[in-house]
């Protein structure tokens, strides 16, 4: 607690009047921030305007011209600029660290913004995950998704016939294992914190930050993973990734996220989400799985279709017989 006051003290310092020096020397990690100064207001702009990507989603998913530019506009920049160029991947390691720190009693907020790209992902992270859940990380800004879904999008969905959806009864099981993988990294988290960082490897994500400079093996299940998850669609993500099990927590109560997808009382009738629904986030009954969900709107893009969605229709029809005998 007391480390997290002194970064307060700091901030409040920064704007009402101490010197710089006698900031830099108390507080090391502004050095750090005001010489990224910059690429943070970059960083910033990006988290800014997906944002309103999601805030005006409804909006946007009833132009699919509009979605696809944002989409394909917001994961090139994430996957090029924030990966490549910043380096700012979140991992699982990062939450060893928090959870060590919560667990000890002595969370060291001074050691997070020491890293402010990260310190930024994380809290909009948090953020995101409780309002729109973890889709808006996952499916919007994690460097390594974005490239996966640019690679979908640009290879796979040229050749279709590369992929392979696996079937429901197996898919529902699968999603499980990343919790499972997440709980494994924490629980020896506890005792080693070596050991629970070189499980957390399972994340691809070093060796993609470090653009394939590491020994071999590394680079080896780099590029396989990435395979399997081209030939099953970002398989990564969804039955392996720790740190997007850690975003889908929250999901698994009712009340999160908050802010849920638009459905007609009809879906779940129709099957035309589920079946265009690449994530197989959506179950028989038309729900949506918020823990599996990345966002990416194609649902939405249905719901608002008046030559698609069977309720739409019957409910523009509905409207021009009731025109119609006014």
């Amino acid at each position: 607690m007391e480390d997290v006051l002194e970064v307060f003290r700091g901030i409040f310092k920064y704007f009402f009047g101490a010197s710089k020096r006698e900031l830099i020397s108390l507080y090391p990690w502004m050095s750090i921030w005001e010489q990224k100064c910059a690429s943070i207001v970059v960083l910033l702009d990006l988290l800014l305007l997906i944002l309103l990507v999601m805030i005006f989603k409804n909006w946007i998913a009833r132009n699919r011209k509009v979605l696809n530019t944002a989409a394909y506009g917001i994961t090139a920049f994430s996957f090029v600029y924030v990966g490549l160029i910043l380096g700012a991947q979140p991992t699982t390691a990062n939450l060893v660290i928090l959870h060590n720190g919560i667990k000890e009693g002595a969370f060291m907020l001074g050691l997070f913004v020491m890293e402010p790209y990260i310190f930024i992902l994380f809290n909009f992270m948090i953020l995101t995950m409780f309002v729109w859940g973890r889709g808006v990380f996952c499916g919007w800004l994690c460097p390594y998704g974005a490239m996966l879904e640019l690679l979908n999008r640009l290879i796979v969905n040229k050749f279709p016939k590369l992929r392979v959806a696996l079937p429901e009864k197996v898919h529902w099981k699968l999603i499980y294992l990343k919790y499972v993988i997440l709980a494994v990294i924490l629980v020896v988290g506890l005792f080693n914190f070596i050991l629970a960082e070189y499980l957390a490897e399972v994340e691809p994500f070093k060796t993609f930050v470090l653009k394939l400079q590491r020994q071999w093996y590394f680079v080896a299940y780099f590029l396989l993973i990435t395979a399997a998850s081209l030939v099953v669609y970002r398989a990564y993500c969804r039955y392996i990734c720790p740190l997007g099990a850690a975003l889908g927590l929250p999901s698994f109560l009712k009340i999160f996220p908050l802010v849920k997808p638009e459905r007609h009382s009809l879906c779940g009738t129709c099957k035309i989400c589920g079946r265009t629904c690449s994530y197989q986030a959506i179950k028989a009954d038309g729900r949506i799985d918020s823990r599996e969900c990345l966002d990416c709107l194609e649902c939405q893009v249905n719901y608002w279709d008046e030559h698609r969605c069977p309720a739409v229709i019957k409910n523009k029809r509905k409207a021009e017989t009731q025109e119609a005998k006014a």
